[in-house]
């Protein structure tokens, strides 16, 4: 469920939760007002909230806002005949518990892409929460019913050389939510501990006195290679596996990889969030001494419709990519073990037949 709000002035009721809201809803193109509504006006007579009455196209009601200012901003609206979001979310009604109090925070790996591959109890967090914060990676499609029953859905996405939304702000926007008596879940794509900055979610609603928990993923560093008919492991090939971020390139001053250490190994490599880089990196690996006939296969959405695979080797890497269009998000997966492919058996996306497929 997606606002198109470019232009549009929103007025928010105030609350614990309007001015975050005000700043994602300025963030997506939109004029917020934040008004403070005291009380509910009588039946018949909404009049307006005060200051200046202006000319409104929705109003955001926030995940948190208290009653009597909620119904008021309803009220106001419907007398204008002006649409409303409201973000109480219906999930914290229908338990009964009427909120109040600490609510909690669940960070949920939800792998690859498809909804079929992800834990129950993570399912099952997501089908409870009061608001999920989500990005563009991982069971969107959880994030949208979420949204069609009443959850409060705030993007948080991080599009790779995009726009990028601080890790601060999704950490503030969390312990808000769950101050306010609401069950936040953190919905990641893969797991929340492997290069998801789930540990740094955890420490920060810590330090703040919420409870958090975890509920680990599948990440795609495996689950790509695995749905592409690849295996990172044989007997007798390999007994080592090494996963690798590439969002920095070799020699950058940020990069913490030791790429001759990398290169040295006999095992199979996995890089991750590494298409932009990925041309450097084959250089470095050979540059280092890994033979540049090493098979090195490219997985795209891994477990979606959109599924694609492409075989090279380190010395035609970055060529390959650039012929075929490849973009995040993708795994690399460079080693012997990446020459022995599984025959495909799903013709749509070159990988194997998947749950529910």
């Amino acid at each position: 469920m997606t606002l198109r709000l470019t232009g549009v002035r929103v007025l928010v009721p105030d609350g614990p939760g309007a001015a975050v809201a005000a700043e994602l809803m300025r963030e997506a193109g939109a004029e917020p007002v934040v008004v403070g509504f005291d009380a509910v006006p009588p039946a018949g007579h909404p009049g307006p909230p005060p200051g200046p009455d202006v000319a409104v196209g929705l109003v955001h009601v926030p995940a948190g806002t208290a009653d009597g200012p909620a119904e008021a901003a309803c009220a106001w609206a419907a007398a204008r005949g002006c649409p409303v979001d409201d973000r109480r979310g219906r999930a914290r009604a229908d338990r009964g518990d009427g909120g109040g109090g600490v609510g909690r925070v669940t960070l949920v790996g939800g792998g690859p892409g498809d909804p079929g591959l992800m834990t129950v109890a993570g399912a099952r967090a997501v089908a409870e929460a009061d608001v999920v914060l989500t990005d563009h990676l991982g069971p969107v499609d959880l994030a949208a019913e979420a949204a069609a029953r009443g959850a409060e859905v705030v993007d948080v996405a991080k599009i790779p050389y995009g726009r990028q939304v601080a890790q601060e702000r999704i950490n503030e926007i969390m312990v808000e939510r769950a101050r306010a008596g609401l069950r936040v879940v953190r919905l990641k794509g893969g797991d929340p501990f492997v290069f998801g900055r789930g540990f740094e979610e955890v420490r920060a609603c810590e330090a703040a006195g919420v409870p958090v928990t975890v509920v680990p993923g599948v990440t795609s560093a495996t689950a790509a290679p695995a749905l592409a008919g690849l295996s990172l492991t044989h007997r007798g090939l390999n007994h080592d596996l090494t996963v690798v971020s590439g969002h920095v390139p070799p020699g950058h001053p940020r990069s913490l990889v030791d790429w001759g250490a990398v290169a040295a190994m006999r095992g199979t490599t996995v890089l991750i969030m590494a298409v932009r880089n990925a041309r450097a990196i084959a250089a470095e690996l050979v540059d280092r001494g890994m033979d540049a006939a090493t098979p090195a296969v490219v997985v795209e959405n891994a477990s979606t419709e959109g599924e694609r695979v492409t075989e090279s080797t380190l010395a035609r890497l970055g060529d390959d990519m650039d012929a075929a269009g490849v973009w995040s998000p993708a795994v690399i997966v460079v080693g012997a073990a990446a020459g022995e492919r599984a025959v495909p058996a799903d013709a749509r996306s070159g990988g194997l037949s998947r749950p529910g497929r």
